[in-house]
C-alpha cells in the first residue's frame, strides 16, 4: 500500500523585499524591491503520494552539457565509472546542446512519450536551468521531491531561493540543485595593481561599488593602459547583472513581451561602452571573448558566478590539466580575484528533476540526497572545483577551514558569495527567459555597431522572440 505524506508548502516569497529575478539587494545601487509579496498559506498544501520504485534497469539522464555528468561520475559514491552503471542499473546520459532551445525541444518530445515509452527508454532524471526551470516545475512533468525518499530535513541546508525557483504555484517542490550561483566581478590582479595600485578585493570593490563608480573605473582602465586594456570583453558581459535585478518578468500576465527598465539601462550602458572603447565588441562564449582571459588577454574583468571559473575562465586562462582534471597553473591562472561589483546577481543554476513515470525512483532519490544534501560530498565538490554549493553547512566549513581558490590567487571564494546567496530572490523568473535573453543579445548588436537604431533593434528582438514563442503577443 502506498503511503501518503503531507507536503509542507514552500513559500513562494521566501525572501521578502529582496532583489528579484534572482537578484539580490545586499550591494550596489538601483536595486528594485518588491514590497507586496505575501506568504503562501501552508495549510493548503496538497497531499503527495510516495512514488513506488519500478525496478528499472536503465537510468536515463537528460542533460545539455557535461557539468552534471562530471559531478555525478566523480562524487556519486555508488557509480562504477568503468562499467557505467550503479549496481546492475546501466547509466545512460542523453545530451543535446542548450543553444537555440534545442535541449528543451528534445526533452519535451521525450517527456511527451514518457507514459508509452518502453521501460529502458523512460526518462528518470532531467536537468533544467534557472532560465526555464518553472516551465517544468509548474507542471506534473517533474515529480514532487517529497514523493521520493527525501524529507524536509534533508533540504534544510539549501538556500531558500533555490527551493523557491523550483516550487510550483501550489507550494510543491519539484527539483533540487547542488549549486548556488551568486555572481561577482572577477578581475585581473596584475592589471588592478598597475591601474589602481592594489589588487585587494575590498579596495577594488570601492572602485566598482555602483554603476557610476564602475563607469569611472572603466575610463581609468582605458586611460591608464593607453587603450590596451578594456574594462569588459564584449556586448553581453553585464547583461546578467541587469537582468537579475528587474522588477517584472519578460512576459506580462496577459502574454505580452515587455522590457524592464533595468534591461533598457543595460542597452544604454553597452552602447556607451562600445562607443567609448570600454569593451572589445566580442560576444559571449565566442573565442575572442575567451581570449581576453589568457596570459596576454587584455580584459580587466568579467561578471561571473562560481561555475564560470571552472567551466570557462580556468580553461580560458591557458592553464593545463593533469590526468585527473586538476589545473596545473600557468597562463593567467592565479592572477584573478573577485569582488561583489556594482550589484549582486545570480546567474544560472542547474536543477535535478525526477521525471514523472521514472521506474528508478529509489535510485533517483539516493542520487539527489547524495549530490544535493550530503554536506561532506558538497564540501568536496566546492573544494575540488570552485563551485559554490547549495549547502550552508558545507559553505560554513569551507570558510572556517579557509579553503581557497588557486585560480583566485588564494582568495576564499565562498566568503565573498555566501551572504549574497542568502538574499537572492527568484520571483521574476519565467519559462521564457532563455530565448528572451539569447534573442536580445543577438538583436542589439546591430544597434551597438550603428547599423540600426535602438527602436529597430528592439523590434527585431520582439520578432525573433515571437518566433521562439508563437503563443506570445508583441
Amino acid at each position: 500500500m502506498r503511503k501518503k505524506v503531507l507536503a509542507v508548502a514552500l513559500s513562494l516569497t521566501m525572501v521578502v523585499g529582496m532583489m528579484v529575478g534572482c537578484g539580490s539587494n545586499d550591494a550596489g545601487t538601483n536595486n528594485n524591491t518588491d514590497t507586496n509579496t505575501t506568504t503562501e498559506d501552508t495549510n493548503k498544501a496538497p497531499e503527495i503520494e510516495k512514488i513506488a520504485d519500478g525496478g528499472g534497469k536503465v537510468l536515463n539522464i537528460y542533460v545539455w552539457n557535461t557539468e552534471f555528468k562530471e559531478r555525478f561520475e566523480k562524487y556519486y559514491p555508488k557509480y562504477d565509472k568503468a562499467k557505467k552503471s550503479i549496481g546492475d542499473v546501466k547509466v545512460n546520459f542523453i545530451q543535446n546542446t542548450n543553444e537555440g532551445g534545442l535541449y528543451q525541444q528534445k526533452l519535451d518530445e521525450a517527456l511527451a512519450d514518457q507514459e508509452s515509452a518502453a521501460a529502458d527508454e523512460k526518462i528518470d532524471i532531467f536537468l533544467c536551468e534557472m532560465d526555464y526551470i518553472n516551465k517544468y516545475t509548474n507542471t506534473t512533468m517533474a515529480a514532487p521531491i517529497l514523493g521520493l525518499d527525501i524529507a524536509e530535513s534533508d533540504l534544510s541546508q539549501m538556500y531558500d531561493y533555490t527551493k523557491q525557483a523550483a516550487t510550483d504555484s501550489q507550494g510543491v517542490l519539484r527539483a533540487v540543485s547542488w549549486q548556488g550561483c551568486p555572481g561577482g566581478f572577477i578581475y585581473r590582479r596584475s592589471y588592478a595593481k598597475d591601474i589602481f595600485g592594489t589588487d585587494d578585493p575590498e579596495k577594488i570593490q570601492e572602485q566598482v561599488k555602483d554603476w557610476e563608480s564602475f563607469n569611472a573605473a572603466a575610463e581609468k582602465v582605458k586611460t591608464e593602459s593607453d587603450g590596451k586594456i578594456t574594462m569588459l570583453s564584449g556586448y553581453d558581459d553585464a547583461l546578467r547583472v541587469y537582468s537579475n535585478n528587474v522588477s517584472m518578468k519578460w512576459v506580462s500576465d496577459d502574454g505580452k513581451l515587455q522590457m524592464d527598465p533595468a534591461i533598457d539601462s543595460w542597452i544604454e550602458m553597452t552602447k556607451k561602452y562600445t562607443d567609448s572603447g570600454y569593451n572589445q565588441k566580442t560576444s559571449l562564449w565566442k573565442d575572442d571573448w575567451t581570449a581576453g582571459m589568457g596570459k596576454d588577454g587584455n580584459v580587466f574583468g568579467y561578471f561571473m558566478p562560481a561555475w564560470g571559473i571552472n567551466f570557462s575562465m580556468a580553461d580560458g586562462s591557458g592553464s593545463k590539466k593533469d590526468k585527473d582534471g586538476k589545473y596545473l597553473g600557468g597562463g593567467s591562472y592565479g592572477d584573478w580575484a573577485m569582488c561583489t561589483g556594482p550589484q549582486s546577481f545570480n546567474w544560472g543554476g542547474s536543477f535535478i528533476c525526477a521525471a514523472t513515470g521514472t521506474d528508478n525512483s529509489d535510485l533517483v532519490s539516493d542520487i539527489m540526497k547524495s549530490l544535493c544534501c550530503d554536506k561532506d560530498i558538497m564540501f568536496n565538490i566546492s573544494k575540488d572545483t570552485s563551485d559554490f554549493v547549495n549547502n550552508k553547512e558545507a559553505n560554513k566549513e569551507l570558510e572556517e577551514k579557509n579553503v581557497t581558490s588557486d585560480f583566485l590567487g588564494g582568495q576564499c571564494l565562498v566568503k565573498g558569495l555566501s551572504e549574497a546567496a542568502e538574499n537572492i530572490n527568484c520571483s521574476y523568473v519565467s519559462p521564457y527567459d532563455q530565448m528572451c535573453i539569447e534573442n536580445l543579445m543577438a538583436a542589439m548588436k546591430d544597434y551597438y555597431d550603428g547599423k540600426v537604431d535602438k527602436d529597430t533593434a528592439i523590434a527585431n528582438w520582439k520578432a525573433e522572440t515571437l518566433k521562439s514563442y508563437p503563443e506570445l503577443k508583441e
